[in-house]
């Protein structure tokens, strides 16, 4: 039978890691999940599950029946051009995050030809980017028989953008054997949560005992509220398509953008005729906590665990810790809604062909990186025309769904020893999923109790995206986690870091 479950397992672990991935639909950042590669559905127990898979509750890992903790945070940036140095990898994140300024995005021709090879490898045509911050600011847990319960506050913000390689680069690009495509799309989401979530996790009698072994089948649930400050979705799908026989230039592009507070703000200042810069200047600020909207969620789950050998922690709660077992966890997070009532603006237009046309000559020679503002700006130096001139606007209140997301995943615990894998898929598309894959894997190993070495790969389009590192302390009373994440080619080249998480102590008792 224990061979049986281990072949289950490696199955599972090895399907999770072979199917198209993109590092989206990732509900938590904390330093021991983004030391694993990022996956967490069966991981993840302390109150961050209430974010990930609120069933994990119930299972121990430490001694004791409370906790709690601060400060845990967690940030990730996949650039459009990466810096070896720390310092200016920093400086390379601020210009995603922070208002846009005029200059401090330019690039020099070697810097194109590399955006050009990095983010554009074979037929692609457009390139994925993106930078996350995860807060954890409090939160606390406490285990009851057949119950655990918890409470978590928490911030997260995360800018995706998508932009064709036809800013970069004025050349078409053979897609088949009778169309050459010059894509110049350019697409920015952003947006800004802060969320109160508060946990329930119960042991289901009536699905435990599904196999001979010791088992317990938990079912969890946090309901969250959930306050809106920056969003920002918008998408000109933008393409030159060329036929290759007789040479013709169809043009084909879609519009839609809605903003609030903020973004929004400065959008109405410029379509009122204010300039650009002066726009941005005179709205946004750097204050995170300017309310726009607000909203409510659902993250739900399950995990049904197996102790093996001599682990009775599944009929024994509260008396001991799980050490040895399998998990089988899946969960949906983000089920919810949010509405924005805060100088909100939409825009839009449908779909449209323009046949015969000519291809845009002129390119970008700044990269295109969703700081604040900067959107706009973009088009208005680098378009060959502007889809914000002439487009009706609607002024209305707007809701807008969570970043719904289905999570999946396997851990196999023996001991001083983890192997875990995991999928997630966003249901659509937003500033923190996509609707493409993601796989991750991990591994930890303790060499002594005090002491866990993580490390884990994420997979993009079966090519590693990022690989990661971490470590800690974990003493019985307390502990503090350390984590790093680093781009695949720091392998065989000087490392670069691409992001890092830092738990500050949490305390168990």
């Amino acid at each position: 039978m224990k061979d049986i479950y281990m072949r289950q397992f490696i199955f599972s672990l090895l399907l999770f890691c072979t199917v198209p991935a993109l590092s989206y639909a990732q509900p938590v950042f904390t330093p021991r999940n983004l030391a694993l590669g990022g996956g967490g559905s069966t991981y993840i127990t302390d109150y961050n599950a209430n974010f990930y898979n609120p069933a994990n509750l119930m299972i121990q890992e430490q001694e004791g029946t409370f906790s709690f903790g601060v400060g845990i945070t967690g940030a990730y940036l996949d650039a459009v051009l990466n810096y070896n140095s720390p310092g200016d990898q920093l400086n390379n994140a601020k210009n995603y995050i922070n208002i846009y300024k005029p200059g401090n995005t330019g690039i020099s021709e070697m810097q194109r030809t590399e955006i050009l090879e990095h983010n554009y490898p074979g037929k692609t045509t457009q390139s994925d980017n993106r930078l996350r911050f995860d807060a954890t600011l409090i939160g606390m847990k406490w285990i009851r028989e057949n119950k655990a319960f918890s409470v978590a506050l928490r911030t997260r913000t995360s800018s995706s953008i998508r932009v064709g390689q036809g800013w970069y680069t004025d050349s078409f690009k053979n897609i088949t054997d009778d169309t050459d495509i010059l894509d110049r799309s350019l697409t920015h989401r952003y947006q800004s949560l802060h969320e109160i979530s508060f946990g329930y996790a119960e042991s289901f009698q009536f699905l435990t005992r599904l196999t001979p072994r010791i088992d317990n089948f938990i079912i969890g649930i946090a309901p969250k509220l959930v306050i809106g400050t920056g969003y920002q979705n918008a998408e000109w799908n933008n393409v030159y398509e060329q036929d290759t026989q007789t040479n013709t230039i169809n043009r084909i592009q879609k519009f839609s953008y809605n903003a609030t507070g903020e973004f929004g703000a400065s959008t109405i200042a410029y379509l009122n005729g204010t300039p650009i810069n002066d726009a941005n200047a005179q709205s946004f600020s750097s204050n995170p906590f300017n309310v726009n909207g607000i909203g409510a969620g659902l993250d739900i789950g399950v995990t049904y665990l197996i102790t093996l050998g001599s682990d009775l922690s599944a009929v024994r709660r509260n008396q001991q810790p799980t050490k040895r077992s399998l998990r089988l966890s899946f969960s949906m997070t983000d089920i919810g809604f949010i509405s924005y009532n805060n100088d909100e603006i939409s825009l839009s237009f449908p779909s449209d062909t323009t046949t015969g046309v000519l291809a845009p000559s002129q390119t970008a020679d700044e990269a295109f990186v969703g700081g604040k503002g900067q959107y706009i700006d973009f088009i208005q130096k680098f378009g060959e025309d502007n889809p914000f001139i002439g487009t009706p606007n609607n002024r209305s209140t707007f809701a807008t769904l969570l970043p719904i997301a289905l999570h999946g995943g396997a851990l196999l615990e023996i001991n001083r020893f983890k192997l875990m894998g995991d999928v997630s898929i966003g249901l659509t598309n937003n500033a923190f999923n996509s609707t493409k894959l993601i796989s991750s894997f991990g591994m930890e190993l303790r060499p002594f109790s005090f002491l866990p070495l993580r490390g884990g790969v994420q997979f993009e389009a079966q090519r590693p995206d990022f690989i990661s590192i971490g470590t800690g302390i974990e003493t019985r009373k307390w502990d503090l986690s350390l984590a790093a994440i680093f781009t695949p080619t720091s392998l065989v080249e000087q490392p670069t870091i691409t992001g890092a998480g830092v738990a500050a102590l949490q305390f168990h008792f």
